[in-house]
């Protein structure tokens, strides 16, 4: 088979420490983040919403299921996507072939009404972010080749880009979707999109040259024809899954955990590995199944609780009653705000800073906090103050600055030669697997109801997480993968 590895480059011009050239990634990624959010911030209002005011008028049940469903697949396809950009594309076009593919779908969610054009503008979305996801970790990953002790600040600032767009699109959608529609708001994200490709292009020669390319002539005939039926027989699984009753997110976390499996058994039987990668990779396996539960736990910002500030929140301040999607937006407030100052002090600590498994358990331990103050709070009896979303949607974003781009470097750097698209493929299958259990866990989320005991679950589950990433580091040592320059995990 046919892999892709990234060109030879010296480290070139820098910028704050950095390569210059990571920095048009990161302003795409931001545009990237800014449509996708902004999308996805609306979406489970639109599912569930009564067709007077715009929306579909499906049970909460059944939003939350489509909106993890949706979700997770778009994880579950960057498998496709990352093999796709390895074998044919390579990484510079994976990341411009999905912004057209993204812009589509959300022109389809615009100007095509009902489920149809939900059906469709979520399919093309989903594997159009997918396929700029990896690409731009990819080609983000190259530009940090000549400067691996910069990798996680490299990465780290990368995030800051999506964050900065996650913000503004969060937070202008939901105004934008209150003020003129649902249609209006997934047009804004569609805008978003033109202009950052529009934006990124003068720049990607430069940018791209030590990105991963495919090596030869790539795949054809049959050996590129089976996974494209691959992935059209799945995405039909799913529709059929809707169409039958059952939960969809059920069939999209089964395959992205038999997916998972099947990655991993191929990288350690696999004989072109030597000792040290495969024993880097059994490394990474905790904070692949970490990060499926950190994903499972952030999709409830995006369904239960936009439902529960929907519905159970005073949301009046100081007269005015804000949009339920509003206080979201504090989740990228806190990457902006926290992102540039960890990125300087991991960079400043060098080896003095604390092990990874130490970060994932702070950040697991905030995460059980807020949702037991949520559990809390949603038994009261009361609307919700919505100082407690705040809290809560302020701890989580805190926490994905910490678990999110050190995980992408983790799985960045772990990655054998020939591997390095595929083995961010396979750390966002952890993505795909949480978010789909969240997708699963909703069917038992009745608002007004049972939240307390909801939201109490999910606490319990961040405080086991939390004691075992402490284990990983007792058992594992400070120290997980070294480099030619040292350690950087």
């Amino acid at each position: 088979m046919t892999v892709s590895s990234p060109p030879e480059a010296p480290p070139g011009r820098t910028f704050f420490g950095l390569p210059r050239t990571l920095y048009p990634v990161a302003g795409f990624a931001g545009f990237d983040a800014l449509a996708f959010y902004g999308m996805q911030t609306i979406l489970v209002y639109y599912v569930y919403f009564a067709a007077s005011e715009g929306g579909l008028e499906l049970s909460p049940s059944v939003a939350i299921a489509i909106v993890s469903t949706y979700s997770a697949a778009t994880f579950l396809a960057t498998i496709f996507m990352g093999w796709l950009a390895d074998n044919v594309l390579g990484a510079g076009r994976g990341l411009r072939w999905g912004a057209v593919l993204a812009l589509a779908g959300y022109l389809v969610l615009a100007f095509v009404p009902g489920e149809l054009g939900l059906a469709i503008g979520l399919i093309a979305i989903a594997f159009g972010a997918a396929s700029m996801w990896v690409s731009e970790g990819a080609v983000i990953g190259g530009t940090l080749n000549a400067h691996e002790s910069k990798r996680e600040s490299g990465f780290t600032v990368y995030y800051l880009g999506s964050a900065g767009g996650a913000l503004v699109g969060i937070t202008l959608t939901g105004v934008v979707q209150a003020e003129f529609g649902f249609r209006i708001g997934f047009f804004a994200s569609a805008v978003a999109i033109l202009i950052g490709l529009l934006i990124y292009l003068p720049f990607r020669r430069s940018t791209e040259a030590t990105a991963p390319v495919v090596s030869g002539d790539g795949v054809h005939g049959w050996a590129l024809a089976w996974p494209i039926l691959a992935a059209a027989v799945s995405v039909a699984a799913v529709i059929g899954t809707v169409a039958a009753g059952i939960n969809p997110a059920t069939v999209v976390g089964l395959g992205a955990f038999v997916l998972a499996v099947g990655m991993f058994v191929k990288l350690f039987t696999g004989a072109d590995l030597d000792r040290e990668h495969k024993r880097r990779v059994l490394r990474y396996l905790p904070f692949f199944g970490a990060t499926a539960v950190f994903a499972m736990l952030y999709q409830q910002l995006y369904t239960t609780v936009a439902i529960h500030s929907e519905a159970s929140t005073d949301r009046v301040i100081f007269g005015v009653e804000l949009p339920p999607s509003t206080v979201l937006g504090i989740a990228p407030l806190c990457t902006i705000i926290f992102a540039p100052i960890l990125a300087a002090v991991w960079g400043a600590l060098g080896e003095r800073q604390p092990s990874l498994a130490v970060k994932f358990a702070v950040a697991f331990a905030g995460c059980a906090l807020a949702m037991g103050w949520l559990a809390v709070a949603s038994g009261s009896g009361e609307l919700t103050p919505i100082i407690v979303l705040v809290f809560i949607v302020f701890v989580f974003g805190a926490s994905d600055v910490v678990v999110s781009p050190s995980g992408l470097s983790l799985a960045s750097a772990v990655a054998p030669a020939g591997f390095e698209t595929r083995m961010l493929s396979v750390h966002y299958l952890a993505a795909a697997m949480g978010i789909a259990a969240a997708g699963i866990a909703g069917d038992g989320f009745v608002p007004g109801e049972n939240e307390t005991g909801y939201f109490a679950v999910f606490a319990v589950v961040g405080v086991v997480v939390a004691v075992t990433m402490i284990v990983v580091r007792l058992a594992f040592g400070r120290r997980l993968v070294t480099t030619q320059e040292g350690e950087v995990v």
